[in-house]
């Protein structure tokens, strides 16, 4: 379960609020459904779900307490960041949708 964000524009894509014009083109290309979708599975993962979706190629980032899923796909710049918010690996804190490069 989603415990807290990193960011404001993560939140409202996670609750489906209209994103502003400014917001929109922060995100430039990415698949705002796509992400949406993707952080609702995240609400509901644990790790060993996580682990078993190959498609969200989650993985630790390297040197950080920080792990990742892919926001649209695997060829896209754009992360989903969060921590585990708790050693059971069941809860998410400090979500974020960020670009990459």
């Amino acid at each position: 379960m989603i415990k807290s964000f990193g960011n404001e524009i993560s939140r409202k894509i996670f609750e489906g609020e209209k994103l502003s014009g400014k917001e929109l083109r922060t995100l430039g290309d990415l698949r705002i459904e796509k992400a949406q979708e993707r952080l609702h599975v995240l609400n509901l993962a644990c790790e060993n779900d996580l682990l078993k979706l190959q498609s969200l190629h989650y993985h630790r980032l390297h040197g950080s307490k920080r792990y990742s899923i892919d926001a649209n796909s695997r060829n896209s710049k754009w992360r989903i960041t969060f921590e585990w918010y708790n050693h059971e690996m069941r809860d998410v804190s400090l979500v974020r949708i960020e670009d990459t490069h």
